[in-house]
């Protein structure tokens, strides 16, 4: 009998060590990969639970829209980009696996300093065990320019195993010529840690997962000159914590938490996990790719495309109109502050259809 309790002992020690996973290269996206998100509005869930043996149930999610996360070819790239991030002979350090939409990026207070960022994109190399961010595309003012991270983003270290850390300083300084005459420099600090494992449940299905906890700490500041003489201005960017769970396989977290702000000032802004395709993804949708954030949002909602609408409304749940534009860029910053509590609604129109997308103001 004895025997047996030390046997039963050693196999269930055995089978909990075996569900600490090892994420690896392989399990993260390449080019032309494509992935379905689902974007829910709870925003109250828990995110605080950890440790070992963990047990995430994230199953009664509530799917507010869907998109599809597409892991471009840089060889597919605009010129402009590819002589920064597909030019291994003169810049090997920036030659990048893929491009992505950056949805999310923002620089608050840029629009006041007369300069619209839109359709941004990010570079991702893998080079020496690391997953790499080595610079941005953006649209200034209507003209494609690459930024490169003159110190390069290392958003995880590999293999990534349980209680494993890393932190990383990046510095950008992008010359905003001849779109702008003025400079943008961010300054990034990320601290990295793997503060868990175990199984998560999501509408997706259950995963042997581990959850990777990063915080972000910005300090971003552009140089403007009108002519008059320049001056640099701070740009207020929140700090953010990014929770994500990654299983084997999957290319994509299972689940992608943010968090703004730190201590008790801290708000759930995004929660989208890995999925199916569920009916949320009309033809329409799939060509224009929309970030709504923050959400909820208090003083400013931004709202970017990755290409033009005919139109853009947003009405509260009664039909009355809030903010109605037919111009609409690729970026628009709405003020909200003096809007009461609530959910709305944003219709964006264009020649092959509409479709509608929720936000809540608190």
């Amino acid at each position: 009998m004895k025997h047996l309790s030390l046997l039963l002992f050693f196999l269930i020690a055995f089978s909990g060590l075996k569900a600490q996973i090892t994420i690896t290269e392989s399990d993260f996206p390449n080019a032309d990969d494509t992935a379905m998100i689902s974007i829910s509005s709870d925003l109250a869930l828990d995110y605080g639970t950890t440790g070992p043996s963990a047990n995430w149930d994230f199953s009664d999610l509530v799917i507010e829209s869907q998109r599809i996360d597409t892991f471009y070819n840089v060889s597919d790239a605009s010129l402009t980009y590819q002589v920064v991030f597909n030019n291994f002979l003169t810049e090997p350090d920036y030659d990048s696996e893929y491009y992505n939409n950056f949805l999310g990026f923002d620089l608050p207070g840029a629009g006041a300093a007369g300069i619209s960022v839109g359709n941004t994109v990010v570079f991702t190399k893998y080079a020496s065990s690391e997953v790499r961010k080595v610079g941005l595309g953006m649209n200034i003012n209507g003209i494609e320019i690459p930024a490169k991270y003159e110190d390069i983003d290392t958003e995880y270290e590999l293999p990534i195993d349980y209680m494993d850390s890393w932190d990383s300083y990046s510095f950008l300084d992008l010359d905003l010529n001849p779109a702008f005459n003025g400079i943008l420099r961010r300054h990034q600090n990320r601290s990295s840690y793997v503060d868990g494992w175990g199984t998560i449940t999501t509408p997706f299905g259950t995963f042997d997962a581990l959850r990777v906890r990063s915080n972000l700490e910005y300090d971003d500041s552009v140089y403007v000159d009108l002519g008059l003489g320049g001056s640099w201005i701070e740009l207020p960017t929140p700090d953010q914590t990014e929770y994500t769970w990654w299983s084997n396989g999957n290319k994509v977290p299972i689940l992608r938490v943010v968090v703004s702000g730190t201590g008790g000032a801290e708000a759930v802004t995004r929660v989208e996990f890995k999925d199916m395709d569920r009916g949320f993804l009309s033809v329409e949708e799939e060509e224009i790719e929309v970030g709504i954030y923050p959400n909820p949002a208090q003083d400013e909602l931004n709202i970017q495309l990755n290409q033009l609408a005919d139109e853009i409304r947003i009405t509260n749940l009664q039909g009355k109109i809030m903010y109605e534009t037919t111009q609409p860029a690729l970026k628009e910053t709405i003020s909200v502050s003096s809007w009461p509590k609530g959910i709305y609604l944003v219709q964006f129109n264009d020649e092959s259809g509409s479709f509608t997308k929720k936000f809540v103001v608190q």
